[in-house]
């Protein structure tokens, strides 16, 4: 395979735009066997969506359905760009990328603009790639967060099945 800034890392995720968190993740485990979910608190975020800044409260959970991480996204109040595809369901994949100016130019000059940009109290630069005219979704880039990753994948190795739905950290 040729290794290209978006096929190094794979796609490590995809993500849901979902009406009901709790909900989803449980139907989510009984259909797929996925979980456990670990959800965090509702945070408010700015994010730049069609050129302008705009804000909004989302909560999000996170699960494994082996190696592919799950990730949930409910918005709680303010704008909300991810319903732009106009339904809840699958949203985008995400791909981890060591040059994230890089991949945002390789984009462009592919015909692909960002719907919306964010950037994360701790510096993590995210955005998400519209590819609905050809792909039928967007596409989340942003550097490697194995801490992350990794104490999801850890929770998902070590559960037992029974508890789906857990807060993150406890």
């Amino acid at each position: 395979m040729i290794e290209s800034i978006m096929n190094k890392h794979a796609t490590n995720q995809i993500s849901y735009y979902v009406e009901d968190l709790e909900s989803f993740a449980r139907a989510h485990s009984a259909l797929f066997g996925s979980g456990p979910f670990l959800y965090m608190d509702p945070m408010p975020t700015t994010v730049t969506y069609k050129g302008e800044k705009v804000n909004y409260t989302a909560q999000t959970a996170f699960g494994f359905f082996g190696n592919l991480q799950i990730e949930l996204v409910q918005i709680i109040e303010g704008t909300n760009p991810y319903a732009e595809l106009g339904h809840y369901g699958f949203h985008h994949f995400s791909n981890w990328v060591d040059d994230y100016d890089k991949a945002i130019a390789l984009f462009a000059d592919a015909g692909y603009k960002p719907l919306f940009t964010m950037e994360s109290g701790g510096g993590l630069q995210v955005a998400y790639i519209d590819c609905t005219k050809t792909l039928g979704h967007y596409v989340e880039i942003h550097a490697p967060i194995p801490s992350m990753w990794n104490a999801v994948k850890q929770a998902a190795e070590n559960w037992d099945g029974k508890e789906v739905w857990k807060k993150f950290g406890a």
